[in-house]
């Protein structure tokens, strides 16, 4: 007999259905099977009635399969999509892209091979414009379906269906229940079995006003069904449910706001009667539980963990499989040490010491280091194609050492804690679930004969997380009593009154509903589809129905969905709301919300809303003292100041220090005081640029070098010869070979290449330094009198910066010109460099080049340092005072512009420096009226004062790339207040 039984929609798989299904398999002594439509449902009918076989349709097609003696490897469809990537990376010259299209192109053909089969097509019915992929399709059933017998679910429909003369199936017939509508695939199963004349009775559960149960109805009729409808057992109309519409400003405002409603009206409607639909489980389901755990809320859910997230996975998969197997140098390795090390669950200062001690020297324990190099060698020796047999069989033997085991024995003996034990006994259970994952793999494999599956080793890793994907790992039961979830197909299931439906947005449901691959909504109709062709007003009549199914399951229903924080630009309900927008009340859940509730599910809650009215200036009685620490300390931390004690400010105070030091504390005093202070180091780093500072001191030793060894230090720029021109390059070459080799020695953790590319750039820089040198003075006519008279010239200078206070400043001044009527000054620089005096210098953030003008003045004109000018000059000039000064960039070594200050005197055309006219201009470079113009004493003194005992946080200067950004609390006001100042 083929039955359809139309059914009260609450009345799926209820006792007395399943009662008679019992006794009819007893009565015939063969089992019936019961197919039910999601696992919820199977669950709840196992627990219902035992001794059912309670299966889906896929359970139908693999009886068939088994029935034929037919083996098979049961392939997922990502499956599928991996072994199409195998198969069209083999084809190199039909594919021609690189890697990553190539893997688009696969998943999109795995795609859309998938759909042709959901529609119950085959491959020569594939749409002409589909036809260049015919070619593959027919090579993966070829080699990949019927000589391997990979079968995919699609497949494995397919094949059963297709099957005759079989011989007598034990079964007594089929009972389906809960399914609205059928997929083409399903209606292919039940045409089948209607084919060999089995009883089929389906229960069709009726909802007021869908279209879709009605063209379900007339597709069963076709298959020759009987539709009962003097057995409709619909329940008369009940009273409407009250429903509420309620908007929020995010999803964790809307799940928070869910959760305290219910808590509010526990004592009229308890847990058990509560239920939750969640529309886009992705989004909200782990948010959902996170907050329901820490609100104490119990879900009915039992608790697990994914086996992905665990640390021994993360260790396989992430940090030793997907791994590129190129081990260069410590960083290469630091992903499989450190997961290695968490794996040993040793104590937080031990795994801290351990790992500290690897990057800063390499080393680790001994143990560790044998097991690493042993992890290595198995990476490296992985060959890039093999047989997934011999991948799995090479990863199980490198995992069958008791290594982690004994571990975690020595661990279970001493530990103490509980919670770390349970880390403990977590791990161990995914060590073995992974093994026994690779051990059925092997024998499935083998025992279908497919020893040689040979595929590239990126796809076996691919293939190995796929599998081990969904896997979790069982922590704890379900609660008794708990909130109900539920999704649309099952929500059928619920039995209480409440029911929050959350997500209900725009474009979350209905959902938009498209094919798969690249086939189209119009290649519908001229396709021979045999069953329920899958158009969007489909799957549209089926989302109606889901939505209309909810007026019969409670007699509250409260839809909420996300409007966003923009009230211009709001996220949109589901059109399924609209009609009752204009009518509801709308509540919106957000924060400003919830902490205006004046009651609180933990103390946790309690003291976030105190603290929240605090925050926002309200005066809160009996406000916890460690609140108002936290308050204290919180607004201390707003203001950004950091001084110190009387005492530790005579400590810090100095009367002679370099000049660099008050650039560095004008730039950011926080920065200074964890550098310069309290001598905080930079994090340990893989290094991804050249360290500036081995940069800078390598050029400037280069410089050095080369002129010395020219003989040019101390000689009029006239003496510079054809001869020396001739040899000069090459000796310069020589000695940037040599330093350059210091330079990669403290660069250990480049490759062999990216130091090749660096010496290349740093070597073109340096001759384009040398012909700008040539060219600015040794080839210069008009200063061929000029001397180059000191290189690397360590200066001090006394300045009094008030009545009671004189301070030393140190340095050293890269280059030194001098002629009879001045001197020049030059720092070299291996980046950029400007040079703006009421930007730079008056703040104090560039003080080198004015100080060293002045301490050169000073030692010239005061005799306070002893220079013998006798060998340069047959006269001793009588009033020699500063032409200018200049940085020197190694990236644009020819500028003067903005990197220089001048006299006024030596602008224009015929200017002998080559001084572009956008260089400062200075009427005079004297020593007290530069000083004085810029204010320059009084500057240094609070600079001076500042830096023995104020480190505020109150940045002239912050760098996007500072190395102590994780610890500062800078705020943009801040930065643009201090950016701002001496504009």
């Amino acid at each position: 007999m083929l039955i359809v039984k139309p059914s009260p929609l609450q009345a799926v798989a209820n006792v007395d259905r399943l009662n008679d299904c019992f006794q009819k398999q007893k009565d015939i002594g063969k089992p019936v099977y019961y197919i039910l439509p999601s696992n919820k449902y199977l669950q709840a009918a196992r627990k219902r009635k035992a001794g059912i076989a309670f299966k889906t349709f896929d359970d139908l097609a693999d009886l068939i399969l088994k029935k034929a003696n037919i083996n098979y490897f049961p392939a997922s469809e990502s499956e599928r999509t991996l072994f199409f990537q195998e198969l069209m990376s083999n084809e190199q010259n039909r594919f021609l892209q690189n890697a990553e299209e190539l893997r688009h192109k696969a998943k999109a053909y795995a795609e859309t091979y998938g759909q042709l089969k959901r529609m119950g097509l085959k491959v020569d019915e594939l749409p002409a414009h589909f036809q260049q992929m015919e070619a593959v399709f027919k090579e993966y059933e070829l080699n990949w379906v019927k000589i391997r017998r990979l079968l995919d679910p699609e497949n494995r429909i397919h094949e059963a269906v297709s099957l005759t003369n079989l011989e007598d199936i034990e079964l007594g017939g089929i009972v389906i229940d809960g399914y609205l509508d059928f997929s083409t695939l399903q209606y292919m199963v039940i045409s089948y079995f209607v084919s060999l004349g089995f009883d089929i009775t389906i229960y069709l559960p009726q909802i007021k006003g869908v279209m879709i149960v009605t063209e379900t109805e007339n597709e069963l009729k076709k298959l020759g069904f009987t539709i009962m409808s003097d057995a409709v057992t619909v329940e008369p109309d009940t009273e409407k449910p009250h429903i509420e519409l309620k908007s929020a400003t995010t999803i964790d405002e809307e799940i928070n706001g869910v959760l305290e409603e219910i808590v509010i009206n526990n004592h009229q409607v308890p847990f058990s009667e509560v239920g939750i639909l969640i529309v886009d489980e992705r989004s909200y389901l782990e948010k959902l539980k996170k907050t329901a755990n820490d609100k104490n809320i119990p879900l009915k859910l039992p608790q697990k963990k994914r086996l992905k997230d665990t640390l021994f996975f993360q260790f396989i998969y992430q940090s030793l499989l997907k791994h590129n197997g190129r081990f260069l140098n410590r960083w290469d390795r630091i992903d499989l040490i450190d997961t290695l090390l968490r794996l040993q669950f040793l104590e937080s200062v031990d795994y801290m010491n351990f790992k500290k001690a690897y990057i800063e020297t390499g080393a680790l324990p001994d143990e560790c280091t044998e097991k690493v190099e042993e992890m290595i060698t198995y990476r490296k020796s992985v060959p890039k194609k093999a047989s997934l047999v011999d991948y799995l069989k090479s990863l199980q033997e490198l995992l069958e050492t008791n290594y982690f085991t004994a571990i975690w024995k020595e661990r279970f003996a001493v530990e103490t804690n509980t919670e770390k034990l349970q880390q403990i006994r977590l791990e161990w259970k995914a060590y073995e679930q992974f093994n026994s994952f690779m051990t059925t793999k092997i024998t499935m494999l083998e025992n279908q004969g497919l020893d040689d599956l040979n595929v590239h080793y990126h796809i076996f890793v691919e293939w190995l997380y796929e599998g081990l994907e969904s896997s979790s790992l069982y922590i704890e039961r379900e609660p008794v009593n708990g909130i109900a979830l539920h999704s649309f197909r099952d929500v059928a299931l619920f039995q209480g009154a409440s029911l929050y439906v959350l997500g209900m947005n725009e474009g979350k449901f209905p959902k938009g509903h498209k094919l798969s691959g690249y086939f189209q909504e119009s290649d519908l109709n001229n396709l021979p589809i045999p069953f329920a062709s899958p158009s969007r007003r489909l799957f549209r009549e089926k989302d109606d129905a889901f939505f209309m199914q909810l007026f019969s399951v409670a007699s509250h229903l409260s839809f909420s969905y996300v409007v966003g924080v923009d009230p211009h630009n709001p996220l949109l309900p589901s059109v399924y709301l609209e009609q009752w927008k204009p009518i509801i009340e709308m509540r919106k859940y957000s924060a400003t919300e919830r902490f205006a509730s004046k009651t609180s599910a933990s103390l946790q809650e309690y003291e976030e809303k105190i603290a929240y009215h605090h925050g926002i200036g309200k005066d809160v009685q009996h406000f916890p003292d460690h609140l108002k620490r936290i308050a204290k300390v919180i607004k201390k931390l707003e203001k950004g100041e950091e001084f110190v004690s009387t005492t530790w400010e005579e400590k810090l105070r100095k009367d002679r220090f370099p000049v660099t030091m008050l650039e560095s504390y004008a730039a950011c005093p926080f920065k200074y005081a964890l550098e310069r202070v309290l001598n905080v180091k930079e994090p340990t780093e893989k290094q991804t640029n050249l360290d500036f500072r081995d940069v800078g001191s390598m050029l400037h030793t280069i410089i050095e070098k080369f002129y010395k060894q020219q003989n040019l230090v101390g000689k009029p720029f006239a003496t510079f010869t054809e001869e020396l021109k001739e040899t000069a390059e090459s000796i310069l070459i020589d000695i940037f070979e040599e330093e350059w080799a210091k330079v990669e020695a403290n660069h250990l953790d480049f490759s062999k290449l990216q130091l090749s590319i660096e010496k290349e750039e740093w070597l073109k820089k340096l001759k384009k330094w040398w012909f700008a040198e040539r060219k600015h003075f040794w080839e210069n006519r008009k200063l061929k009198e000029m001397h180059l008279f000191r290189l690397e010239e360590k200066v001090e200078l006394d300045i009094k910066i008030d009545e009671d206070t004189t301070v030393t400043l140190s340095g050293k001044i890269d280059r030194i010109d001098i002629d009879e009527h001045g001197f020049v000054i030059y720092d070299y620089k291996s980046g950029f460099a400007s040079l703006n005096f009421q930007k730079e210098v008056r703040p104090g953030l560039k003080l080198q080049l004015p100080l060293y003008l002045v301490a050169m003045q000073n030692r010239l004109e005061n005799g306070h340092y002893e220079i013998d000018l006798s060998n340069l000059f047959a006269e001793m000039p009588t009033d020699i005072t500063a032409h200018g000064a200049s940085y020197i960039s190694l990236r644009e070594p020819a500028k003067r512009a903005g990197n220089s200050v001048w006299r006024e005197e030596h602008f224009g055309s015929k200017n002998a420096f080559g001084i572009h006219s956008s260089a400062t201009k200075e009427e005079t470079l004297e020593a007290e009226a530069l000083l004085a113009k810029y204010e320059l004493k009084k500057r240094l003194k609070d600079l001076w004062e500042g830096s023995s005992n104020d480190f505020s946080v109150k940045p002239l200067k912050c760098m996007n790339n500072c190395v102590y950004k994780s610890v500062c609390r800078v705020t943009q006001e801040q930065i643009e207040q201090g950016e701002g100042e001496w504009k």
